[in-house]
């Protein structure tokens, strides 16, 4: 805890099986899940592509200058 502490980050502690608590991560997830639908659906690709597409939804969201 303390190096995590020197880094600036805050360990806590959630429920297991409660992933509600962790609202950014489902929010990321949700996110994520959307533009990969978006992404097959406007490409007119079959779901086989969907790891690829997961790649590319990842890759946008990490070098989006801003979060949602």
């Amino acid at each position: 805890r303390n190096l995590l502490a020197t880094h600036g980050t805050v360990f806590r502690l959630t429920c297991p099986y409660t992933s509600q608590q962790n609202w950014r991560a489902e929010r990321v997830l949700r996110t994520l899940n959307d533009c990969v639908c978006t992404l097959l659906f406007h490409a007119n690709v079959p779901p086989r592509f969907w790891p690829d597409a997961l790649a590319t939804a990842t890759l946008l969201d990490n070098i989006r200058p801003c979060r949602v």
